[in-house]
């Protein structure tokens, strides 16, 4: 099993190119399951109704915990012994590291031992699409605005910078620039993909 992961901000596409890899994947023989963070198990979509609601007024604190409770059941029901060839997740633990550490300003070290601490495996590509933020923004202005998307343009300048920290400090991540064409973006991630074959 190859697990694949896709990060960055709001308004990146990164829904358009994991389903343009998806269906890539399929076509070429694989075997794949498609997974999103929070969510992909019963409890999980319930966390993530939770942690995206306006109405939920939670501290940081209680938002890195519930997406590390989403996590740990995902990596429960879907990573372990998983028979898929290719596992594609639409966000996974570098999210905690940019929103919740860069943009929250939590602790770096509790971040990463909650990752030890569930197990978290480190995925084989961590793919971040990078876009200027208020670019992101407009791209998605019909979109109806979650509670972590209301958090205003600072704090999403944050969390850009933390995913293009992990872009330096990671091996297994990748950056690329999200204001290419769809086309050129999706033939630079199935290039970075074809690496794993």
């Amino acid at each position: 099993m190859k697990l694949i992961t896709f990060e960055g901000i709001e308004g990146v596409g990164k829904s358009t190119q994991i389903n343009l890899v998806l269906d890539w994947l399929k076509t070429k023989g694989f075997s794949t399951k498609l997974l999103r963070e929070p969510g992909s198990t019963n409890f999980g979509e319930q966390i993530r109704e939770l942690l995206l609601s306006k109405e939920s007024n939670i501290s940081a604190h209680t938002e890195l915990l519930l997406m590390f409770a989403a996590r740990s059941e995902m990596i429960k029901d879907h990573l372990m012994d998983s028979k898929e060839d290719f596992i594609l997740c639409d966000r996974y633990y570098h999210a905690s590291i940019a929103y919740q550490g860069f943009g929250r300003k939590l602790s770096l070290d509790l971040i990463n031992f909650l990752i030890n601490g569930i197990n978290c495996p480190t995925p084989d590509l961590t793919i971040i699409y990078d876009l200027d933020v208020k670019t992101g923004f407009e791209r998605k202005a019909n979109d109806v605005i979650d509670r972590i998307e209301s958090s205003g343009i600072n704090f999403f300048e944050d969390v850009r910078k933390g995913y293009q920290q992990l872009a330096k400090d990671r091996s297994e991540v990748e950056i690329l620039d999200a204001s290419e064409p769809i086309d050129l973006i999706s033939q630079q991630t199935k290039t970075l993909v074809e690496r794993l074959f």
